[in-house]
């Protein structure tokens, strides 16, 4: 019987140990880590790694080299911000758009313009109003009321139905401006009517001056507001109540000055009372004194030679 005898396994060799050396000369070996193949960069990052690895002087080694100085950070400084300032200007400028305005805005604005009120513009003259009455069967001719608005320089003269256009033209003198009613007849209620009517928040509580009533006649006249601040009350005698005026009262006696005189006159006569109409005047002249005008005396005799000059230069055809 034949024996097979195990052939020898031979020790394999290892090449990767072949380079191993002792370490510390005492003969323990250290296994060499396994080496990885380089990572490939960018040509930016080589060259990035080659200028910082270069030493800052040449001849000199990195452990020898002398921190920069002063003038060198300050070229570093101005070469960084010049190629900072390069980069930017390389950077494309988009545009800005700008929304166009927006239709409902404008809508918006031109609603609010069309609300908002014009500036104010005053009448820098005092409000003097003459009130006529009603001049059906006889009651009132209004020729007394007429002659005195054409004479007094910057009266108006109104109907007694016109109370609203009254309040209106008085709104549209300053406040500052005297204001002066005078009416007859209905045109007397009317102007009592119109001072209650300015006596509100509405129209700024504005004053009357001096409300002059002429025989008034109608209904709620008596009582006088106290945003007047003096009532001339002429009173008719007679024996028929609605022809004739009533004595008027003051709301409040601490703002208000009524004086009630009793004429002989007719209803329809009193407004052309030479006497009357003195006092009318007198106390307009009195009212516009306070308020530094003019004399109205004085201007209405230098209207009437004005007149006068124009009357005599004036061709004859054309006088009638």
């Amino acid at each position: 019987m034949t024996t097979v005898q195990p052939k020898t396994r031979e020790p394999i060799k290892n090449d990767n140990l072949k380079n191993l050396k002792p370490m510390n000369g005492k003969g323990t070996q250290v296994y060499a880590a396994k080496t990885h193949a380089p990572a490939d960069i960018s040509e930016t990052a080589k060259t990035l790694n080659a200028t910082q690895a270069q030493p800052t002087d040449p001849t000199s080694s990195p452990e020898a080299a002398e921190p920069p100085s002063a003038s060198m950070k300050a070229e570093q400084a101005t070469s960084t911000a010049t190629n900072i300032a390069k980069t930017l200007a390389k950077i494309p400028v988009l545009p800005i758009t700008v929304p166009s305005e927006s239709k409902d805005a404008k809508k918006l604005e031109e609603k609010i313009s069309d609300n908002f009120p014009p500036k104010l513009s005053f009448i820098k003259k005092p409000a003097l109003i003459f009130i006529e009455g009603f001049s059906a069967f006889g009651i009132s001719n209004g020729d007394g009321i007429k002659d005195m608005a054409d004479n007094l320089p910057g009266a108006k003269r109104f109907s007694w139905d016109e109370q609203d256009k009254i309040v209106d033209e008085i709104k549209k003198h300053a406040p500052d401006q005297p204001v002066v009613l005078v009416g007859h007849s209905f045109g007397g209620d009317s102007a009592v009517e119109i001072a209650n009517t300015l006596n509100s928040v509405k129209n700024g509580f504005r004053g009357i001056d001096l409300l002059v009533s002429i025989d008034s006649v109608g209904m709620n006249n008596t009582i006088i507001p106290m945003n007047v601040k003096r009532n001339l009350n002429f009173i008719g005698e007679g024996v028929v109540p609605f022809l004739h005026g009533t004595p008027d009262i003051a709301r409040n006696t601490d703002y208000t000055e009524i004086v009630n005189e009793l004429r002989s006159e007719l209803h329809s006569k009193m407004d052309d009372s030479k006497e009357v109409q003195f006092k009318i005047f007198e106390s307009i002249n009195d009212v516009l004194a306070e308020s530094n005008h003019q004399d109205i005396f004085i201007e209405i005799q230098t209207t009437d030679e004005l007149r006068k000059i124009i009357d005599k230069q004036m061709p004859h055809h054309l006088k009638d």
